[in-house]
């Protein structure tokens, strides 16, 4: 299954989503079109001793087991295209950044849970250059950070202290994002362009994560 083939066919159909779900409806059609014999389903539970969840993409094809974790990181964007309008919302950077990493971690534990898994994705469609651009100032949650050409591996985790206000970040008190993430692979991070809007903030980019056993 060549997954970039399948996002470039994807851009040339839909250059915009409107949400994270329409990213994953929209992907998941554009596999079953160019791979008709596959098996292919959305939000599958899996329930695993120190973990369980939903991969939001599965795909069975040829004897293979394929999970996809699919993130759409937004910056403020209004947009038109024909009789259809688009607004979208800027999303929280620094929690982002943490799940991006944590869907990695993900695609390592399910590697030895599912028979005939092959390759995991985690994949993450932006507008924003925050995410892809190494010069931007990601402060306490740098480790999370995965510009384009760096390299993540190993445990991450926020800085005890958020250097502007001089105080523990707020997100250290939720339960959710208070945990380091360790990743014993390694993985190098090349973003690629999607599309382009020619307008501010329409410059969309993605890259993509492969995890092998």
């Amino acid at each position: 299954m060549d997954i970039h083939a399948i996002i470039r066919s994807l851009s040339n159909k839909r250059r915009i989503f409107h949400s994270e779900a329409d990213f994953q409806f929209a992907f998941a059609w554009e596999i079953k079109c160019l791979y008709p014999d596959c098996d292919i389903r959305l939000e599958v539970p899996f329930n695993m001793p120190d973990r369980k969840g939903r991969i939001d993409v599965v795909v069975r094809y040829g004897g293979g087991f394929y999970p996809i974790e699919l993130k759409y990181l937004k910056k403020t964007l209004q947009y038109s295209f024909g009789s259809e309008s688009f607004t979208l919302a800027a999303g929280a950077n620094d929690m982002d950044m943490y799940s991006c990493i944590g869907d990695i971690d993900r695609m390592e534990s399910l590697c030895s849970h599912f028979n005939g898994f092959r390759v995991g994705y985690a994949i993450w469609l932006s507008n924003n250059p925050a995410y892809w651009d190494s010069d931007y100032n990601a402060s306490y949650y740098k480790e999370f950070h995965a510009p384009d050409n760096s390299i993540k591996t190993g445990k991450m985790y926020y800085d005890a202290l958020n250097p502007r206000t001089g105080r523990p970040p707020q997100i250290l008190t939720e339960r959710e994002y208070s945990k380091p993430i360790v990743l014993n692979g390694c993985y190098h991070i090349k973003w690629h362009d999607y599309s382009d809007l020619g307008i501010r903030n329409g410059l969309f980019r993605y890259t993509v994560v492969c995890v092998t056993n």
